[in-house]
């Protein structure tokens, strides 16, 4: 038996993009965090990866994390444990089409994830920052249409100009039903309303049998703080906004430090 291992495990629960990378500044998963996550699941605790990306668009962004035990996508509307889809809850057909009314009159581009690809619409004179290739479909506005009453689609993602609210954009009725989550400066998420990291984190912790007070989550966006709610200790990294900052436990450092590291060995080893 391995010496470090504990009998009562924890689940630990990372954010991807602002907690462990930093993607617009180059920062990818800190090697303190690499070594923090290895001897955290080498004691005998459980890792998950919780992002709003689907699985398949998590492994080049945490190279160096691979061997994590769960992984949390669209925002917990997908989860995967080695590999196997263990539930799923596609977004509900009013809701897509409702998002796709809103983003097309929005000079920028939104998208959608699927089981098996992003799709992305460009709008206006902003082209989406990817390339058309295995994870991302670029289409146009029909096409995309088309697609979202064929395919199941698990999180829709509009990006928008700063300053702009969830009051300015969700007044279609059909919104009442979705969770809607700002996830960065210019960005918001949506799934069905009883989606969000929070569920997909607790019923991990069900499936392992560990207790909520056992649950740490470590983020920095506003799609984080119902991980935060199910968690028993909720922590921001520094660079977090601020009503992240408020709803957590305790603040870490900041992704270029390596923060979450730090959060890993103060609560979990």
């Amino acid at each position: 038996m391995n010496p470090m291992r504990q009998d009562n495990p924890k689940l630990i629960a990372l954010d991807i993009d602002g907690t462990i990378i930093d993607k617009q500044a180059g920062v990818r998963v800190h090697k303190k965090v690499r070594a923090a996550v290895r001897e955290a699941r080498e004691a005998g605790n459980k890792v998950c990866l919780c992002s709003a990306r689907p699985g398949y668009y998590m492994q080049d962004a945490t190279e160096g994390l691979d061997e994590v035990d769960a992984v949390i996508g669209c925002s917990g509307a997908l989860i995967e444990i080695g590999g196997e889809v263990i539930y799923k809850n596609p977004l509900r057909l009013p809701i897509l089409l409702a998002c796709f009314e809103v983003a097309r009159k929005l000079d920028t581009y939104f998208s959608f994830s699927g089981d098996e690809h992003i799709y992305v619409c460009k709008k206006g004179p902003v082209s989406p920052p990817l390339e058309n290739g295995s994870v991302f479909v670029i289409m146009d506005d029909d096409e995309l249409l088309k697609t979202l009453r064929e395919k199941n689609m698990y999180c829709s993602y509009i990006f928008t100009k700063k300053g702009v609210t969830k009051k300015d954009l969700f007044r279609d009725a059909a919104f009442e039903t979705a969770a809607i989550h700002k996830s960065s400066q210019n960005s918001f998420d949506l799934v069905n309303m009883e989606t969000s990291k929070g569920t997909g984190v607790l019923l991990l912790a069900e499936r392992w049998g560990i207790p909520r007070e056992a649950i740490i989550a470590i983020g920095n966006d506003e799609n984080d703080i119902p991980m935060f709610e199910a968690a028993g200790t909720g922590v921001a990294v520094a660079n977090a906004n601020k009503e992240v900052i408020a709803a957590a436990d305790w603040v870490a450092p900041g992704v270029r430090q390596g923060g979450a590291a730090e959060a890993i060995r103060r609560f979990a080893l």
